[in-house]
């Protein structure tokens, strides 16, 4: 027993150690928990650490993923055994982890996809604009063969560096329409050159991919920045330099505010989907970033839909713009085939699925008008079996970059979705937009049904409307100027009116007698 102490004393580390790392049970159970760990989109931090998987395995992918701990020596020595044992399995899962992000994977997927659809130089008639041969590559390995109306429009005024109003329906390209003339005019000089301000976050993310697409070969830095990232790795990124920033208007004023981005040296501002900004109550911001940019500079201002109250407030901060207006008396795309659906509210749920069954999409984004709504519906989805995941601006982030890129990478056919992310969602192959719940802005409508029939494509658009959504449906028709034709499924027509004898009464007041006492209400009899 005097001999085994010792032992016992100075080796009890490792014979604790060996069960954990080295057993077949140890290391098959960690290895098949790592291959879980990627897919769980609820709890990244939890993977990460694993403290709730195990003891031993958790700590050593923690010790693995954050580098070695201090005084953490048992975790070290274990992260190093499981991660040569696990390479297959997912022992590497701590190093792996960035790669998941929509950050990295969006542009790397979509990169690989233009080069696959590409086109040859020669065939790029974006050159007889006189581009730099790099921006002309560029678009050619995009797959940019010939310029939209409101691309061969306003490029010219644009390149001239004279001010643009842009308008023109969803999904005609207006994107590259000022992106193009940003990175033809951009130069070496250090510090943010052109600022892209858009309404949202996936606008955001959207208008920086399409900018390291397009200035591929021009070594562009694009950047996106808006809220809800963390601001210490925007921070980093912006240390590095950035030549082309997207940014939100409240995450934009923090920055300035902070002192990290400096407009000073701006050469173009540009306001994409204006009018949705002055909408979401961003006037005021608008006006603070106008004021605090160079007066001399260029810029631009895009939209689908431009009020008259949007264009006198621009008319401050621009020099004598030249307006290309494209089809204004027809807002939507005439790709576009839409149709509406008379329903009860209650039978709403059971109609989308016979739509879906009908129609059998193959890439569907279903708008709803609440974040609430968007979770129940995709929650009734989920539980029949259908590939539905919901977005919106309540969830994380991080988690909306992720359903966005498996969305796009077709991991599930069908997105519910808030109006967040009626602007920025440039997802092709759309086949189907489908209004659950119809928007009360009528401008709105537009921009929902633009995320199908992009570039000349064909789409559907469907909407159900019940009898509350009358005044709703009236501002949509009377915008787009045409009447939506009607649809059916048997069973599912509502009811135009309540009948009278259900229909709530309406409270009558009590009446009171005049007595020797006073007034008193009569009692009825028993």
């Amino acid at each position: 027993m005097s001999e085994d102490a010792p032992q016992k004393k100075s080796g009890r580390r490792r014979r604790r150690r060996r069960p954990s790392g080295g057993s077949g049970e140890g290391s098959g159970g960690e290895s098949a928990k790592r291959d879980d760990a990627p897919r769980d989109d609820d709890a990244p931090a939890r993977d990460g650490g694993g403290r709730a998987r195990g003891e031993g395995g958790g700590r050593s992918r923690g010790g693995d993923r954050d580098g070695p701990p201090s005084g953490g020596r048992r975790g070290r020595r274990g992260g190093r055994r499981r991660g040569g044992r696990g390479a297959d399995g997912g022992g590497d899962a701590g190093g792996e982890r960035p790669d998941t992000s929509a950050d990295d994977d969006a542009p790397k997927s979509t990169d690989d996809e233009e080069e696959l659809v590409g086109i040859p130089v020669e065939d790029c008639a974006f050159a007889e604009f006189g581009l730099k041969e790099d921006l002309v590559r560029g678009l050619a390995r995009a797959g940019y063969h010939t310029p939209s109306p409101i691309q061969a429009r306003s490029m010219p005024y644009a390149l001239e560096e004279r001010d643009v109003i842009g308008q023109a329906r969803t999904g005609t390209g207006k994107t590259a329409a000022f992106l193009v003339p940003a990175l033809q005019m951009l130069t070496d000089k250090p510090g943010p050159r052109v600022l892209v301000v858009v309404p949202t976050r996936e606008l955001a993310m959207q208008v920086a991919r399409e900018g390291k697409k397009l200035g591929h070969f021009l070594g562009v830095k694009c950047l996106a920045v808006y809220g809800g990232d963390p601001m210490k790795g925007q921070l980093d990124e912006l240390r590095k330099g950035a030549n082309v920033l997207a940014a939100t208007p409240g995450r934009l004023l923090d920055h300035m505010q902070r002192g990290t981005i400096v407009l000073e040296d701006l050469d173009m501002l540009i306001l994409d989907e204006a009018d949705r900004m002055f909408d979401l109550g961003f006037r005021e911001d608008i006006d603070k970033i106008m004021r605090r940019a160079p007066k001399r500079r260029q810029t631009m201002l895009f939209s689908a839909t431009l009020s008259e109250e949007v264009l006198d407030l621009a008319s401050k901060y621009m020099n004598d713009p030249e307006q290309v207006f494209l089809a204004p008396d027809k807002m939507t795309v005439e790709e576009v085939d839409q149709t509406l659906f008379p329903v009860d509210r209650t039978l709403k749920t059971k109609l989308l699925l016979e739509v879906l069954k009908r129609e059998n999409p193959d890439r569907s984004i279903i708008f709803t008008r609440t974040k609430i709504g968007a979770d129940r519906l995709a929650e009734r989805l989920q539980k029949r079996n259908i590939g539905a995941r919901e977005i919106h601006s309540g969830l994380p982030q991080k988690k909306r970059e992720r359903i966005l890129a498996g969305f796009r990478d077709g991991e599930f056919p069908y997105l519910i979705a808030t109006d967040v992310a009626a602007r920025g969602i440039d997802i092709p192959d759309v086949s189907h937009v489908i209004n659950f719940d119809i928007p009360e802005n009528a401008e709105d409508y537009v921009h929902r049904i633009g995320r199908t029939a992009r570039m000349g494509k064909r789409g559907r658009a469907v909407t159900f409307v019940t009898p509350d959504d009358g005044q709703f449906l009236t501002g949509i028709e009377k915008l787009i100027n045409q009447i939506i034709p009607s649809d059916s499924i048997e069973g599912f027509q509502h009811t135009v009116a309540q009948p009278e004898d259900e229909a709530p009464k309406k409270p009558t007041a009590p009446e009171y007698k005049r007595t020797l006492h006073g007034y008193i209400r009569p009692r009825t009899k028993r």
